[in-house]
């Protein structure tokens, strides 16, 4: 579990992680270079859900890793069930970082949303839903592993 208490916001406990496959941690439907050992090293602080609607239609290409649950959702509802499943999770204990239109509404309903403007840039409409915004998935990462960095950018 990752805790820090953020002055103006209060305790932030988070036990999940809900990351977005195409976009933010791969790049036209591939896995990023070192993003399956950022996330083995993140998973010993939370568990990590990789989600995604696949658009690539290389999800089950990729190799397989211990690390994280692969989370398929559909691609007609894929934001809808983005934000189900941060529900499901429970969102008081929930980060979520994306990067697309359709992660929109899973970062709202995180305790912690984080957006990340990538190679393939970034939906205008999550950055209104972010609570953090970052120019790499590296970054969001180190928020994540360095906790007091979140204190020092949404501390009010």
């Amino acid at each position: 579990m990752i805790a820090v208490t953020i002055p103006g916001w209060g305790e932030l406990s988070i036990e999940y992680l809900v990351v977005d496959f195409n976009g933010t941690v791969a790049l036209d439907g591939k896995l990023k270079k070192g993003m399956k050992e950022a996330i083995e090293k993140l998973s010993q602080y939370v568990r990590v859900f990789v989600i995604s609607a696949d658009s690539y239609e290389t999800l089950d290409e990729q190799p397989e890793a211990p690390a994280f649950t692969v989370i398929k959702v559909r691609q007609e509802e894929s934001g809808a069930d983005k934000a189900r499943v941060v529900r499901e999770l429970g969102p008081e204990k929930m980060a979520a970082i994306g990067n697309g239109a359709n992660d929109a509404a899973m970062l709202r309903e995180a305790a912690l949303g984080i957006a990340v403007i990538g190679e393939e840039g970034c939906c205008g409409a999550l950055l209104r839903e972010a609570d953090i915004v970052v120019t790499d998935i590296m970054r969001a990462f180190e928020l994540l592993l360095k906790p007091e960095r979140v204190v020092a950018t949404l501390r009010e």
